[in-house]
């Protein structure tokens, strides 16, 4: 049987990508292998939403041409957001690739590869496509499994390659997605993760009178399915009703990820992200007067051309004010296809590096407080499995998405187990059986 190598650079959506690659492939008569030295066939997802996630995946190419010059039957392939961006330059600029594929093309991997048999090199990259189907997808274990109900962005942020690497926003039937659920819980999964680019927009392009509250609605009437996460979120979208709904259902996870990116209103009207830093807080006020317990996570970018000291401050008055469960922070940088590159007052990189550490500093000392909350507190954990970090104990995540290492002689991967919080870090937090 061939093996297939493939590595994952990015968000959620990729990792799902790269399941329905391996399931697409194994149906072609490949089987996964973690070891790139015995593949037939290498593939590379990548990411294109920062530049150093784009060079990062440009350098893996470079350590793959030893590999090429002991097997030359080796297919090597580009896939992802940066396939989508670059198309056949990518050609070019890398010798050993055997093709480019972009992730609105995912189900032309049988004709890629019959093109190949003909010593084709390929580039599969069109520009729309409507949102697929479910595709057969490889999952490590029937626990968790990601489900794709929309994809690309029609928000057109000055910063954001989105909407030209995955396209205008397009939404999955209820029905398909209702069916897909159903399946999942039938193969035994017990959580699963809604995804989109702005998840909560599901529902704009469908002929079918529906919003993301209502597919909530439905999917928690899955028999099986014991928790529904979501993500991406866009502040826009974030309705009293969606809240409602979501604080509604105890199946639904009290969790939300809603990028705010700045504190700044010049900013956030400079990034074109439609809401100003008063309205955002407006949209955190009702999540917490409706599920105090919610857990609230965000991103932040920092160096945006034309930050000055005092907007950059600005963020840091908005993180006091917010106290974000968790963050994920990162420098501006800037993107083909945007209009931000453009913008007068671009930051120096020296800048950025320190206002992104005082930024973390900040953070690491909230999440750090928040979890000490917990301690003494039961919550009910969904167990994945063996810790990542000790193979000698146990970790699974609170429904707030916490997770929580543990100590256990049993295997109890799968159930949803109370335990006692006895020591809080500030990315986990560590507890006993109660």
């Amino acid at each position: 049987m061939k093996k297939l190598f493939i590595k994952s650079f990015g968000c959620q959506m990729n990792d799902h990508d790269a399941e329905q690659m391996v399931g697409l492939l194994q149906k072609e008569g490949f089987s996964l292998t973690d070891r790139q030295e015995e593949a037939d066939m290498i593939i590379m997802n990548t990411c294109s939403i920062r530049d150093k996630a784009e060079q990062k995946a440009y350098s893996e190419f470079g350590k793959l041409d030893t590999l090429k010059k002991k097997n030359p039957e080796l297919i090597i392939g580009f896939a992802g957001c940066v396939a989508q961006q670059e198309g056949s330059k990518i050609l070019q600029r890398i010798s050993n690739v055997d093709f480019v594929m972009g992730p609105r093309n995912i189900s032309d991997l049988p004709v890629i590869l019959e093109k190949m048999e003909q010593n084709e090199r390929v580039v599969h990259t069109r520009d729309e496509d409507p949102i697929a189907p479910s595709r057969p997808s490889y999952r490590k274990d029937n626990l968790k499994a990601w489900v794709t109900i929309m994809e690309g962005c029609d928000y057109g942020c000055t910063y954001c390659v989105v909407p030209t690497t995955r396209g205008a926003e397009r939404s999955r039937p209820s029905r398909e997605i209702f069916h897909e659920v159903e399946r999942l819980a039938g193969e035994g999964f017990k959580e699963i993760t809604l995804l989109g680019q702005t998840v909560n927009s599901y529902g704009r392009n469908l002929p079918e009178i529906i919003d993301f509250s209502d597919l909530l609605a439905i999917l928690q009437r899955v028999d099986g399915i014991e928790r529904i996460r979501f993500m991406t979120s866009h502040p826009n979208d974030l309705t009293r009703k969606l809240v409602e709904t979501i604080g509604r259902y105890p199946k639904i996870c009290k969790h939300i990820h809603l990028p705010i990116q700045s504190g700044s209103n010049r900013i956030l009207q400079s990034m074109k992200r439609g809401y100003t830093y008063p309205e955002y807080l407006e949209k955190v006020s009702l999540l917490r007067s409706v599920m105090p317990e919610i857990s609230i996570t965000s991103d932040i970018i920092t160096g945006f051309p034309g930050e000055t000291e005092t907007e950059f401050q600005e963020t840091l008055d908005m993180l006091r004010e917010v106290q974000f469960d968790a963050l994920f922070a990162f420098k501006y940088s800037n993107r083909p296809n945007t209009i931000a590159p453009l913008m007068d007052g671009q930051v120096s990189e020296d800048v950025k590096s320190k206002r992104l550490a005082e930024i973390l500093e900040i953070q690491q000392e909230i999440s750090r407080n928040k979890n000490q909350k917990l301690l003494g507190v039961v919550k009910e954990v969904l167990v994945e499995g063996v810790s990542k970090n000790n193979p000698e104990r146990w970790a699974g995540r609170t429904d707030c998405n916490r997770m929580v290492h543990f100590n256990t002689p049993r295997d109890l991967k799968g159930m949803i187990v109370p335990l006692r919080i006895t020591e809080a870090r500030i990315s986990s937090v560590d507890g006993e059986l109660v």
